[in-house]
């Protein structure tokens, strides 16, 4: 692609009729919805705002001659890749062999296919070559409009580099998938690694002639020390690297190396490559700005991370919505926090979960602490559970509300972070807490659950002051419910990365626990 885009450059580097095209010529042709030009469709609904401005001139072409600007375009869409985009997708056959053009009308066409292909290439930049909730109705993040005019002016005044690298994401995450990217494409075009064959499961002390291919695939990624005279042992060094492996791609850590492991070491270099370039895709779809203090929640990774002033000043684990019950995934901000919060069951989780619990034992509700209620008018009253026939309720028509009050069984725990959104969903304490030190956390109902939530809560309201660790031990030491609001709302991002990059700059692969990578896959890659 590379060689094809070079002699691109060449042969646009002619010059043109001495007439440059006026620009009421160009102003003209944007006047209309679209026109064709040497067999190509120009939407001038896309690029017309910039030509009908008074004060629009051409960009790509003065004196007769290709500008600065279109060689610096051929350049960037040569280096269209970095980004995990592909060039040839903005420079279509006609644009990239225009190497005569003649008259005014031909020259203008040239002029408004050259912003053409700018502007598809930056709106993919930007805001990303799918649209976000295009197949998912639990990802619901608005398509970042393009700017024609503004793009256009800047790539006048400023540049096309400049320009492209504001419209670029500038998260950290994002250029470090970039320099990523890269890395794994060399990789792969040396070969990548050997595939290990199937087997049982590889542990320390076994001698397995599979140890040899192993050691092999993990010295290719980088990992060190594998040279031995033993290659087919599975010594206790092997384990650990295999146990950093495992860190690293979200396995869990036990230095065997079973079916899970083995499946991780097998995908190839391109699949990973492939990987990267859909998480790249990701941040594109994120808000130009995460806010300066900002929660960011990586479903994929189970983890979430409160940053301040472009700092990481807190992390800890999540447990996220099971496969079926999908966390969703949106911007939004939170508001406030309920301490020592009641739980109303959901009447989806009331029919199915826990009327074939009350049809076995009505006790189950005094047991866990809940209360029953006859309807869910405001004014409705606590009943009996005794009191109710539970095999003549239907799952589907459950007509009684259910509230679990607060308390040491409540399974919101002690403390819920509220942003209003159309999923109800929201982070949350959780009373069974040991399912922290799973690997793959995926178990809840789609809310997201919080590793030690007070920790968090004291970081949180400690930011703008409005609560101290202190007060926040006074609220739930009370045992009642209390709303706080925080002074300032700071934006959530409820995201979903497979590709991650920690603090020492080691990339981590996470599995696509909602096959979420494997749709947007097969919208980038073609296969859809």
């Amino acid at each position: 692609m590379c060689r094809v885009f070079a002699r691109v450059a060449v042969l646009l580097l002619v010059v043109l009729p001495a007439q440059a095209a006026p620009m009421d010529v160009i102003a003209n042709l944007a006047g209309r919805q679209a026109f064709e030009w040497r067999r190509m469709v120009v939407d001038l609904n896309l690029v017309g705002p910039y030509y009908r401005s008074d004060a629009a001139s051409p960009i790509w072409i003065e004196g007769g001659r290709m500008t600065e600007r279109a060689a610096a375009l051929l350049d960037a869409l040569n280096r269209a890749a970095e980004d995990g985009l592909e060039g040839s997708d903005y420079l279509p056959r006609p644009l990239a062999r225009a190497e005569a053009l003649e008259g005014d009308q031909d020259v203008a066409g040239f002029e408004l296919a050259m912003s053409q292909a700018f502007l598809q290439f930056a709106r993919d930049l930007h805001a990303g070559r799918t649209s976000p909730s295009v197949t998912d109705p639990t990802i619901v993040i608005a398509r970042k409009p393009v700017d024609a005019a503004a793009w256009l002016a800047s790539v006048r005044d400023a540049g096309v580099a400049e320009t492209i690298d504001r419209l670029r994401p500038q998260h950290a995450q994002y250029n470090q998938l970039r320099q990523m990217l890269n890395g794994y494409r060399a990789l792969a075009v040396r070969g990548g690694w050997p595939g290990i064959e199937p087997g049982p499961s590889l542990k320390p002390g076994m001698e397995d002639p599979r140890v040899v291919t192993l050691r092999a695939n993990l010295k290719a990624r980088g990992y060190g020390g594998l040279d031995v005279d033993e290659a087919s042992l599975y010594s206790d060094d092997l384990a650990e690297v295999i146990k950093h492996f495992q860190r690293r791609y979200g396995l869990d850590i036990d230095g065997v190396s079973g079916p899970a492991t083995i499946a991780a070491l097998n995908m190839t270099a391109a699949d990973r490559v492939r990987q990267i370039i859909v998480n790249l895709e990701r941040w594109r779809w994120l808000p130009v700005d995460l806010g300066q203090r900002h929660v960011l929640v990586n479903q994929a990774g189970f983890e979430m991370f409160l940053v301040s002033g472009g700092e990481m000043i807190d992390s800890r684990r999540i447990i996220v919505g099971r496969p079926f019950h999908k966390s969703p995934m949106f911007s939004d901000s939170i508001a406030y926090a309920e301490f020592n919060p009641t739980w109303t069951v959901p009447l989806s989780i009331a029919g199915s979960e826990f009327l074939p619990k009350l049809r076995k034992d009505p006790s189950y509700l005094s047991r866990n602490n809940y209360l029953l209620y006859r309807g869910w008018d405001a004014n409705a009253r606590p009943i009996d559970p005794y009191s109710v026939n539970w095999n003549a309720v239907s799952k589907k028509r459950f007509p009684y509300r259910i509230v679990q009050q607060p308390g040491a069984k409540n399974a919101l725990g002690a403390v819920k972070f509220i942003f209003p959104n159309k999923f109800n969903v929201y982070l949350h304490d959780t009373p069974a807490r040991q399912l922290f030190a799973r690997t793959g956390r995926a178990f809840s109902h789609g809310c997201i659950r919080v590793s030690k939530p007070l920790e968090f809560a004291q970081k949180l309201f400690g930011l703008d002051d409005t609560l101290s660790g202190g007060q926040i031990e006074q609220i739930v030491g009370a045992k009642q419910t209390r709303r706080v609001n925080l002074k300032s709302r700071i934006p959530v991002h409820l995201a979903y990365f497979t590709t991650w990059i920690d603090a020492e700059g080691l990339p981590h692969f996470f599995s696509d626990v909602y096959e979420r990578d494997a749709l947007v896959s097969r919208i980038l890659f073609g296969s859809v």
